[in-house]
């Protein structure tokens, strides 16, 4: 240790001397405090019994660890009638009763114990000399007080997975101060109803459309506002349409004329034979897991009963049955690339008789291209038609006069093939502007089916309905769906009217659970950033301290 000079200002005390060394200051400073009161009887005292040392860890200076030596005082109590004969002088505003650091430092510390949690800031902090456990950086994070919140008059409500797929619970969030105000184990009406009666406060609720959160806020605050959100309106109503569009598949595959699907085919690149063999093998499970689906439903068998005798989401289920065959996968569009701007040139070379991927490569390199060479090789790989000296063995296959040729080259199917459903649909709901042209020769030979015309009639109708806020004419719209026998769309009105009130107060109301989206993003981050440790106490802490 170096004995140094160094301003150091240590309230109530007076600082004897700092001895540096390689990481560690060690500052030793003596109590000027003249008396103190007893902790029992609160009567002053200045006759001192004796001194002791303590040694708590203090906050960093320039790249070193500090380590505090404060001799403290005893004293003996004044009162005769007082059990307590001695007692030491308290630091209230430098360091609590018996701590190993002073209240300045577990600050610090507590502020990255909450940024950052238990794992990660016990790496964080020796870098920023103020070396910690995880243990000591969870022990504060459940130490700290939550702060008391306002009586909270407008809220969201939503669900997050405590473990996903099997255990849920509910997130509140103050939608007027942007802040989450509650985790609740679970997701049931009473538990909601329980919180709910315990805030009378509340007269707005957002919700998504779950019947359980419903039946909760009726309960719990029937004098609030319920309002559904927009956004999960918009998904249902969409999610009917897919629904219609598996269920007409056979028909609308009939008015696709094989032009049409030959421009929006894609030849694929080259795939070796195991990766070929890796794909129809899926293929061919979920095509017999269709089979499977419908066969136990034609017998009888409720959509629950599928599922567990699968081992599938009821969702799955509900997918499958909503298929009337199985939907064939399609080429996906290309995507941009690096490769883009040279294959003209590269198609030019190619056609003059050069086959060498190597040496086209190296042509355009010269001509600016940033990448490497795999690129061109499987540019080359997808125009070669019989194989090069350095072809890799895994793409070809021995034909039927004992060749070796390329496998698995793609062409077009004879019969044309749809798009799946989720896929399909933004053909009706994005405007022609932001499609291509043969997305929109796709759409307009779909739209001679006169009930997929009527159906994409309503919902585009129902997002004007919301966008523009015309609550008044919902009514309307609901009668439109009644009457219009599609059974996907009658479902969806009959599932609004139950809820109408909700659903109206979306189209006129700004309030939604937008916010309460965002709150659950930042909750599942946290509960994956506390790994193992991230039980409801803990997280709840974390997630509800003040930023």
């Amino acid at each position: 240790m170096t004995l140094i000079n160094h301003p150091y200002f240590l309230s109530g005390f007076e600082v004897n001397e700092i001895q540096e060394g390689t990481e560690l200051l060690e500052i030793a400073a003596t109590s000027i405090q003249k008396a103190a009161s007893c902790p029992d009887c609160h009567k002053n005292s200045d006759r001192v019994h004796s001194y002791y040392t303590r040694v708590p860890a203090d906050l960093p200076i320039s790249d070193h660890r500090v380590q505090l030596l404060l001799t403290v005082k005893r004293f003996r109590c004044r009162n005769p009638g007082c059990e307590r004969s001695t007692f030491v002088e308290s630091l209230p505003n430098l360091v609590a009763k018996s701590a190993r650091r002073t209240k300045r430092l577990d600050t610090e510390l507590e502020a990255i114990a909450f940024a950052l949690g238990g794992q990660e800031g016990s790496r964080l902090a020796p870098k920023l000399k103020m070396p910690v456990s995880r243990d000591t950086l969870l022990r504060l994070i459940r130490n700290s007080q939550v702060t008391d919140q306002d009586k909270p008059e407008v809220i969201g409500v939503d669900d997050w997975a405590r473990c996903k797929g099997k255990v849920y619970g509910t997130i509140l969030v103050d939608l007027e101060r942007h802040r989450a105000i509650e985790l609740l184990p679970d997701r049931t009406a009473d538990t909601l109803a329980d919180w709910l009666r315990a805030h009378p406060s509340v007269k707005i609720v957002a919700r998504d459309r779950s019947s359980e959160y419903a039946r909760g806020i009726s309960m719990g605050a029937p004098q609030a506002f319920q309002v559904a959100d927009r956004w999960h309106l918009l998904v249902n109503v969409t999610e009917a349409l897919e629904r219609l569009l598996d269920r007409l598949r056979p028909t609308l595959n009939t008015l696709v004329t094989p032009s049409t699907q030959e421009n929006s085919i894609r030849r694929s690149r080259h795939r070796s034979r195991e990766t070929e063999l890796a794909l129809l093998e899926r293929k061919s499970r979920r095509k017999a897991l269709h089979t499977e689906i419908h066969k136990m439903h034609q017998d009888g068998y409720s959509t629950r009963v599928i599922a567990r005798q699968l081992n599938k989401s009821p969702m799955t289920i509900y997918k499958y049955l909503s298929m009337s065959e199985f939907p064939q996968r399609i080429a996906h569009k290309k995507r941009p690339s690096i490769l883009d701007p040279y294959r003209e040139y590269l198609s030019q070379r190619w056609e003059a008789g050069c086959r060498n991927a190597s040496q086209l490569w190296r042509e355009i390199q010269g001509m600016g291209y940033p990448g490497t060479s795999r690129q061109v090789l499987l540019w080359a790989y997808e125009h070669r038609e019989i194989p090069s000296s350095s072809t890799p063995k895994k793409y070809l296959e021995q034909s039927v006069q004992g060749q070796l040729v390329l496998s698995s080259i793609r062409k077009p199917p004879k019969q044309p093939l749809l798009p799946v459903a989720r896929r399909l649909v933004w053909l009706f709901l994005l405007p022609g502007s932001k499609l291509e042209v043969d997305e929109i020769n796709l759409r307009d030979q779909l739209l001679q089916n006169p009930v997929l015309t009527q159906a994409c009639t309503l919902v585009l109708d129902f997002q004007h309905l919301v966008h523009e806020g015309q609550s008044q004419e919902f009514e309307g719209w609901l009668r439109k769906c009644e009457a219009s026998k599609i059974p996907e769309f009658i479902n969806i009105a009959k599932g609004m009217r139950k809820d109408f009130a909700a659903v109206k107060a979306a189209m006129s109301s700004s309030w939604s659970n937008g916010q309460t989206e965002g709150q659950v993003n930042r909750l599942k981050l946290l509960k994956r950033q506390m790994y193992g440790r991230a039980k409801l106490d803990l997280l709840s802490l974390r997630f509800l301290h003040p930023p």
